[in-house]
């Protein structure tokens, strides 16, 4: 348990704050253990309130559901994004249930997904709820969207945002949301807006009491006015809270991740080495450090650093894997940064080390 370092970290959140625990990779276990680690010595201590996830906002009720009443999690976890489905978060999800069984039903803490994608599985509950809109039905069974549909998709679902029935509510504002995001404009012009969603969608979300933290990769917890083209979730919360939101980046050394690798010429996922971290990056600062934890008092660092997500190309040379990791940030993005020595990649959740990657 990483005890200690949750002691460091409390005096930096409020106590009915949001906290953005970041990660290095989509895919590097032992940034996830660490994360499982804080979250559940916060529930122990009945400090927590939320865990908002980066995944879909009708996961996070079913997920919800089991983790409070004893349910099965591998069934709704089969249908979470396939980024997600690892042994190591399936295992951690399975602790925080176990602990959750030991609280007081107040002190329990709920599971929330963010996210708006994917988009069938908030068109399945409209239609559970009483739509008949055949675009909606598309969707629903995920077929490709058809462009000509899109008013009338939107008219549904804002029909369905007045629901007297709130989650009914949420799921169409979270289609519209993804509509916003990924039909409104051609070529995705418009996923700069995901981050502003997601931060919507949690502070609409989350519990009164307790700490909420929030589960997504470096980049989201951040807070960047640009992150291309839009600000970051974590800067949109920073914007709406101010000082009750705390952002912690995770950074790591040299290892592997769980990642697909398009040289291998197919979408499963495997162990894939990471770009050697540059020796100006914030990597290379806090390894020279030998400093696993430090808040943005004691230091800062004009960047840049790596930016891995659930893609990473094996090929690339040396040069082209800074051009293409590199990120131009400093490291007064965050609060505070954890430094891991290593990655280690983690194994897809019942299939030992690889999965597809059809739905990221």
């Amino acid at each position: 348990m990483n005890v200690r370092l949750t002691d460091r970290i409390l005096p930096l959140v409020q106590a009915d704050g949001v906290l953005g625990l970041g990660e290095p990779t989509h895919g590097s276990a032992n940034a996830f253990s660490w994360k499982f680690d804080v979250i559940c010595e916060l529930a122990s201590r009945g400090l927590l309130g939320a865990v908002a996830f980066e995944d879909s906002y009708i996961l996070g009720t079913r997920v919800d559901q089991a983790l409070n009443h004893g349910g099965d999690l591998a069934e709704p976890w089969r249908d979470a994004l396939s980024l997600w489905r690892t042994t190591t978060i399936s295992e951690g999800i399975a602790r925080l249930q176990s602990i959750n069984a030991t609280l007081p039903a107040q002190e329990r803490v709920r599971f929330l997904g963010i996210d708006s994608k994917p988009a069938h599985h908030s068109a399945l509950a409209l239609l559970d709820a009483g739509a008949w809109a055949p675009p909606l039905r598309r969707i629903a069974r995920r077929e490709p969207f058809v462009e000509s549909e899109l008013d009338e998709t939107r008219r549904a679902c804002r029909h369905f945002a007045r629901h007297r029935d709130p989650h009914t509510a949420a799921a169409a504002r979270q289609l519209l949301r993804y509509i916003d995001v990924y039909l409104a404009e051609p070529d995705l012009q418009g996923l700069h807006r995901r981050d502003t969603h997601m931060a919507e969608t949690l502070l609409e979300s989350r519990p009164h009491r307790g700490i909420t933290v929030v589960w997504a990769h470096n980049e989201h917890v951040a807070r960047n006015p640009d992150n291309f083209g839009g600000p970051s979730m974590g800067q949109v919360l920073h914007s709406r809270i101010g000082t009750r939101y705390t952002s912690i980046g995770i950074l790591c050394g040299e290892g592997a991740c769980r990642a697909v690798d398009p040289s291998s010429g197919d979408k499963e996922y495997r162990s894939v080495p990471l770009p050697t971290a540059g020796p100006n990056t914030t990597e290379a600062a806090l390894k020279s450090l030998r400093a696993d934890f430090v808040t943005a008092a004691e230091f800062t660092h004009p960047g840049p650093r790596r930016f891995i997500g659930w893609k990473l190309d094996s090929s690339l040379t040396e040069l082209a894997a800074c051009r293409e990791f590199e990120l131009h940030r400093p490291s007064t993005d965050f609060d505070a940064i954890v430094y891991l020595p290593s990655s280690v990649a983690d194994a897809s959740m019942g299939h030992g080390p690889v999965a597809r990657a059809g739905d990221t």
